[in-house]
C-alpha cells in the first residue's frame, strides 16, 4: 500500500512551517479560538474516563494537542504520544518535550505495532491541496482503517462539512454517505457524528465492538453483540 498524498502533504506542511513557524498557522490552523473548539470535540471521546488511558495524536503537528489536554484534562490520568509524516514536526517535538514517544512514520501506509486505548487524527483531512479527491478519499481511508486497528477502545476524527455556504477550491469536503458506509463496512457500527459546534465541519468517534460490549454486561444485551469465538 502507497500513499499518493504523501509528497504533496510533505510540502504543503513544509511550507507552512518555514513560513509560518511560531504562529498558529505553521500547522495549517486558523487561530487558536478554532484549534481549541476543535481539541475540545475530539477529546469528547475520553471524556468520561476514570482509569488511566493512553491517547495517540496523528498527525501531531506540533503536539499542540497535548499542551491543551495539559490545560484541560489535567484530573485524567492519560499518557500521550504522537506520529507525525513531516520530520521538522517531529524534530521539534521530541526537543521540546523529550520524555514523549513522538513517531515519523506514515500510518496512511501500514499501521504501527503500537496500541493505544484511542487515536486523535485532529484537522488531518482538511487540507488537500493539489491531491486529487479520490486519491485524498483512499489516504483518508487507509489511515482511519489502520488507526481503527490500533486502537482499544476508539478513534475519533474531524472531516470540513458539505453543509457550507463557501467553497475553497483545495480542501475536502467530506462526502457524508460514503464516509458512513465506510464507517459501518470497514470499521464498525459503533460511531456517534457530532455536527452540532460553531466551526464548519463534524467530528466522528467510532468505538470497538469489545469496548461497547463492556458497557453494556447485562445479559438482555448480548444478542446486539457479535459471538466470540
Amino acid at each position: 500500500m502507497n500513499n499518493p498524498t504523501r509528497k504533496n502533504q510533505e510540502e504543503v506542511y513544509r511550507n507552512l512551517y518555514e513560513n509560518h513557524k511560531g504562529t498558529s498557522m505553521a500547522v495549517s490552523s486558523e487561530s487558536q479560538a478554532h484549534k481549541r473548539l476543535r481539541f475540545n470535540e475530539i477529546c469528547g471521546i475520553f471524556e468520561n474516563e476514570q482509569e488511566k488511558f493512553t491517547v495517540h495524536d496523528v498527525g501531531m503537528g506540533l503536539a499542540q494537542l497535548y499542551e491543551f489536554m495539559l490545560a484541560n484534562f489535567s484530573d485524567l490520568n492519560w499518557e500521550y504520544s504522537g506520529t507525525e509524516i513531516l520530520h521538522e514536526y517531529v524534530t521539534e517535538c521530541r526537543n521540546k518535550y523529550p520524555d514523549i514517544n513522538f513517531y515519523n512514520r506514515d500510518l496512511a501506509v501500514t499501521p504501527g505495532e503500537d496500541y493505544y486505548d484511542y487515536l486523535l487524527l485532529s484537522g488531518v483531512f482538511h487540507q488537500r491541496r493539489e491531491s486529487k479527491i479520490g486519491d485524498w478519499e483512499r489516504f483518508s481511508q487507509n489511515i482511519l482503517r489502520n488507526a481503527f486497528h490500533m486502537c482499544k477502545k476508539g478513534i475519533s476524527f474531524n472531516f470540513i462539512s458539505p453543509f457550507v455556504d463557501f467553497y475553497q477550491t483545495q480542501v475536502y469536503y467530506a462526502n457524508l454517505p460514503k464516509l458512513l458506509n465506510f464507517i459501518i463496512d470497514d470499521l464498525g457500527r459503533f460511531f456517534v457524528l457530532k455536527h452540532n459546534y460553531a466551526l464548519y465541519e463534524f467530528t466522528v468517534y467510532v468505538y470497538k465492538e469489545s469496548y461497547i460490549k463492556g458497557l453494556h454486561p447485562d445479559s438482555e444485551f448480548k444478542k446486539y453483540f457479535k459471538v466470540e469465538e
